[in-house]
């Protein structure tokens, strides 16, 4: 070879990641995509909800079409992966009552069992203890002169001042905590109300029970609570219920190239169904087809099988994920990646498709940007003339979380939020589906790039969004295990530069205290955050194992 030819083509080769040729857009995909998804975001599958059938439905339909293209099964049984996922808890009011006196209460309208509630039954007298608390100074005591042993107890879950952040007693609103103390004060069971509405029902609705393994019911009939407050009464009780859970299923398939290195392509392929708690409509109960949310990621995952299925020029090997109840709070991914199929350490990254389906101007955001050095230099080379909007951070409001967790490179496609978000106006006739194919064609062209490249470098990030953090002035900065039911708040992150990470906490540590506040629960943490503003400075301490931590965080 001529030497002096050696240098350009040295040149050449070392800038080849960023100067791959683009992979050219299939006109035939937005027909195809239109198609699956005008399936997929059918009313006849009532919103791909987990546990009932039209989530059946799209899981055999994403199955078949895995197998047509050759995806090697990848799941524990075939491509399935079986996972529970929690619902409401069932309350069996064949054997749940209240009577006061002589008057039956019913069920739902009248009372109801709460989330820390044990099962039994018991009759006897009640004896109200106020607001139940017992401050450690001894300036205030709701017990003062009171026997409560062997009791029914009548606590107001409000406080002297009301439940705000500022209230003197904010230290002393966990209704859980009261809630103990009433046991170990003697209660054989505890009657809740509110009558001053100056603090929130407990929630109605739940799906982990944290008990305290005596039997508590809120009582919603003012009457009926307004007599329980005044005087004694006699009662009868009992609370039959359990823990509920429905199965859903992820869905793996193997693209085996005989290479060393993975990529994991991933979309999830529920949504909320008829709507409920993460719905934003506020009318009745209506299907949500979920067609960008996400349809869209699910439809365009099915499309990159055609495409790396017939692939054998590249460096990679791909596993193709379609996770359930990612509405449910990551629930799908979180078990893949606690209970993988194949060995993690394998994976070089992990691209998610989630809600792309909305393509504006070109417009896309890209996240995860930070998780590797190497991203920059890969996304900021043209693609198709799209307008890339980087987000650095690995954690976010979708299934890449997950993985960025294990420390992979990830990235999550975006076309934006609209005003159909988790509304049954999320139809699949107003999708781009012209866009969904130039971000396919996106997809292969940075797998494409990557190839060049011999490792990508994880990288830790510093920021993160999470659709699930309320909206506070302050954070942990942490990623809640929903799946955990207490005492505590478990955590299955901590994002770095955030004041947990910055105490020292990982995933899986327990909080249990913020400042006064004792955390029981999620409900218990949100109240404490509502507690504090920035740059306010006060301990944490989490649990970890069998050792509590005690470190100082600022806000």
């Amino acid at each position: 070879m001529n030497k002096r030819f050696i240098v350009p083509i040295l040149a050449l080769v070392f800038t080849l990641p960023v100067k791959a040729q683009e992979v050219a857009i299939d006109k035939e995909a937005p027909k195809r995509m239109q198609r699956d998804l005008f399936f997929l975001a059918s009313d006849s599958l009532k919103g791909r909800l987990p546990g009932t059938p039209g989530s059946d439905i799209a899981r055999d339909f994403i199955e078949q079409r895995m197998a047509e293209f050759g995806l090697e099964p990848y799941g524990e049984n075939g491509y399935r992966q079986a996972f529970p996922v929690p619902e409401y808890a069932a309350i069996d009011y064949d054997q749940t009552g209240l009577k006061l006196g002589k008057k039956v209460l019913v069920p739902h309208v009248d009372f109801y069992p709460v989330a820390y509630s044990g099962n039994g039954e018991i009759s006897g007298k009640t004896l109200s203890i106020g607001y139940g608390i017992v401050k450690e100074d001894g300036s205030y005591n709701d017990y003062q002169g009171k026997d409560l042993e062997g009791k029914i107890a009548v606590l107001n879950v409000s406080s002297p001042d009301g439940v705000h952040p500022h209230s003197a007693y904010a230290a002393y609103h966990s209704v859980n905590q009261r809630l103990k103390l009433a046991k170990a004060k003697g209660a054989a069971a505890v009657l809740l109300i509110n009558p001053e509405k100056t603090a929130s029902d407990v929630p109605e609705f739940f799906k982990a029970i944290n008990s305290i393994d005596i039997p508590v019911l809120f009582v919603r009939n003012e009457a009926a609570a307004e007599k329980l407050a005044k005087k004694s009464q006699k009662v009868s009780l009992a609370v039959s219920m359990k823990e509920r859970y429905s199965t859903g299923y992820n869905l793996a398939g193997f693209v085996n190239n005989n290479k060393a290195r993975t990529v994991v392509l991933g979309a999830h392929y529920d949504h909320i169904g008829m709507g409920g708690e993460n719905s934003l409509y506020k009318g009745a109960p209506a299907i949500h087809n979920g067609a960008d949310d996400n349809g869209s990621g699910t439809t365009l995952l099915l499309e990159a099988i055609r495409y790396y299925g017939k692939r054998q020029d590249t460096n990679y090997n791909y596993v193709i994920l379609f996770f359930s109840a990612e509405e449910s709070g990551l629930i799908g991914s979180k078990y893949f990646t606690e209970h993988p199929t194949f060995p993690l350490e394998t994976v070089e990254y992990m691209i998610n498709f989630d809600m792309v389906g909305r393509l504006r101007d070109n417009r896309l955001q890209v996240s995860g940007t930070g998780t590797a050095e190497q991203w920059d230099e890969i996304l900021d080379a043209p693609i198709h003339d799209l307008d890339i909007k980087k987000d650095p951070a690995g954690v976010g409001p979708s299934d890449h979380t997950s993985f960025y967790y294990k420390n992979l490179p990830v990235l999550h496609l975006f076309t934006g939020t609209h005003e159909d978000y988790h509304k049954p106006a999320d139809d699949a006739d107003k999708v781009n589906y012209k866009g969904m194919a130039k971000l396919a064609s996106m997809v292969y062209t940075i797998t494409a790039r990557t190839s060049s490249y011999e490792r990508l470098n994880f990288q830790k990030t510093t920021s993160a969004e999470q659709k699930t953090t309320p909206r506070f002035s302050v954070t942990l900065g942490v990623v809640p295990d929903y799946l955990f039911g207490g005492p505590g708040l478990k955590i299955d992150g901590a994002t770095e530069g955030r004041p947990a990470a910055n105490a020292g906490m990982k995933a899986g540590d327990i909080v249990l205290k913020i400042g006064d506040f004792t955390i029981d629960d999620i409900y218990a943490y949100m109240g404490a955050l509502g507690a504090f503003k920035k740059g306010d400075t006060t301990t944490i301490v989490y649990k970890r194992g069998d050792e509590e931590i005690e470190a100082e965080i600022t806000f």
